[in-house]
């Protein structure tokens, strides 16, 4: 079976944490695939807000998801302070790569890595187009 590869950068451009709540765990007793999901795309929220990315948009452009993949490392459990560091990198003609590193705060352990392939879509012209220049220059910072 082929696995999954993730290429993550030297250098992460964003951190931030988030609290494993008691809603965040499965009944297994620890953080299921699905929440982990929702805490990147919190981060990758978090990260696009901090860069203002928003304003760089043309009217009617967006950036969408268009595929996603976790590689799990170790458990994580309700408490759990996570930190969650965020880059873009992978750059392309339609878009990029966001990739994130997912540690345990306490014990600097690697929980997860993984990566969002996202594209810049124009809802007017229902289509994908090229990485608007300002854009690019925000998420590369």
């Amino acid at each position: 079976m082929a696995r999954v590869e993730i290429d993550l950068p030297e250098r992460f451009s964003f951190s931030t944490e988030i609290q494993v709540r008691m809603s965040d765990v499965n009944m297994a007793g620890h953080v299921g695939s699905e929440t982990f999901l929702s805490f990147l795309n919190e981060a990758q929220l978090q990260f696009i807000k901090e860069i203002d990315f928003y304003n760089s948009l043309p009217e009617g452009v967006a950036f969408i998801n268009a595929d996603s993949a976790i590689i799990y490392k170790a458990e994580s459990f309700h408490g759990d302070i996570l930190k969650i560091d965020v880059a873009a990198n992978d750059f392309h003609k339609y878009g990029c790569d966001i990739v994130f590193r997912i540690t345990n705060k306490k014990t600097e352990g690697e929980i997860a890595i993984a990566k969002s392939g996202m594209l810049f879509f124009d809802y007017n012209k229902k289509k994908v187009v090229e990485i608007p220049d300002e854009a690019k220059r925000q998420l590369e910072k």
